[in-house]
């Protein structure tokens, strides 16, 4: 399977592709060394932990076939014997991606796993006050990140476990500690993802983990904890206002008929038109459902005269 579009359907994912970008990842927490607990895993393969698989009540994911990792530029900088980053990951067989114009990049990164499987690696970093697209070096120009907004949020706001798995070419068996985005993080980011790019698979993963996270009042909470937490202003928000324009009803339309609630319906390739828009009504009503819950909390919350120093620096979403 060549580098190339993100499939479009589920059918386009499969277990052995994942469980390369699994194998991928272990090995690319090896050439971090004694920085590995500065990286951030976001993207595709987090529902994989995020929401483990425990059928019949907790269907697998998807799948990946890409791993998006967020750098501590300040973290790495501060380490010693990392100016070399670029021979760490090309002595573990990685390799910057050539895009098909015949560009290499340096924050996208390749990894042959067999002769049918390749796997792209892409290291992220947060945007802070610069605009969202740029890259800033990490090792010389051979390796960069691609600024992404409020990607920060994920050195806070994130969850662990081991994950014990071979590394690639005859590496052996490792285990390693997995720090990943949680659910409000990894909810921020894939709405804000989809709402630049409206991608199917970026929808179908973020009603994947409302679905199975826990129960839209839990998340609810897990949202509501972290805008009062006043850390990382104004990512709730975003993130609140992002899953709106895709998911809910408006003066421009019922919530079933956005663009979300269609690339999620899409996704699943729902072939019965009945199906398909119960698919759509669905996705918009779960989001519905869970912005809800967080504005009324917040309101209620604010609202309380203990609150004041809180309504002073917050405000509901």
């Amino acid at each position: 399977m060549a580098v190339g579009p993100k499939p479009s359907t589920a059918e386009g994912y499969h277990s052995d592709v994942t469980e390369a970008c699994e194998r991928a990842l272990l090995t690319l927490l090896c050439a971090f060394g004694s920085l590995k607990p500065t990286l951030r895993l976001v993207g595709g393969l987090v529902p994989r932990y995020l929401t483990p698989a425990t059928p019949p009540d907790v269907p697998a994911h998807a799948g990946t076939s890409d791993v998006d990792v967020v750098l501590n530029l300040q973290l790495i900088a501060e380490g010693t014997g990392y100016a070399a980053l670029a021979d760490q990951l090309t002595a573990r067989g990685f390799e910057r991606y050539v895009n098909p114009q015949g560009t290499s990049s340096s924050w996208r990164w390749k990894r042959q796993i067999n002769e049918y499987i390749y796997v792209l690696i892409e290291f992220l970093r947060d945007a802070g006050d610069a605009q969202p697209g740029k890259l800033v070096n990490v090792d010389g120009e051979r390796v960069s990140a691609l600024s992404v907004k409020f990607a920060g949020v994920v050195h806070d706001w994130f969850r662990e476990r081991e994950v014990t798995g071979r590394l690639l070419d005859g590496g052996g068996i490792s285990t390693e500690v997995v720090r990943f985005a949680d659910v409000p993080a990894f909810v921020i980011l894939k709405a804000l993802a989809l709402d630049d790019r409206v991608e199917n698979k970026d929808a179908a993963d973020l009603i994947h983990v409302l679905q199975y996270a826990g129960t839209i009042e839990e998340i609810a909470e897990m949202f509501v904890a972290r805008e009062l937490s006043q850390a990382h202003p104004g990512a709730v928000e975003a993130g609140v206002n992002a899953l709106r324009r895709r998911f809910c009803d408006d003066q421009h339309g019922e919530g079933y008929e956005k663009a979300g609630s269609v690339a999620y319906a899409r996704f699943h390739d729902v072939g019965d038109p009945d199906e398909f828009v119960r698919a759509q009504r669905y996705a918009a009503g779960l989001v519905q459902l869970l912005l809800g819950y967080i504005d009324e909390r917040l309101s209620r919350l604010l609202a309380a005269p203990e609150a004041a120093h809180l309504r002073a620096g917050a405000a509901p979403t």
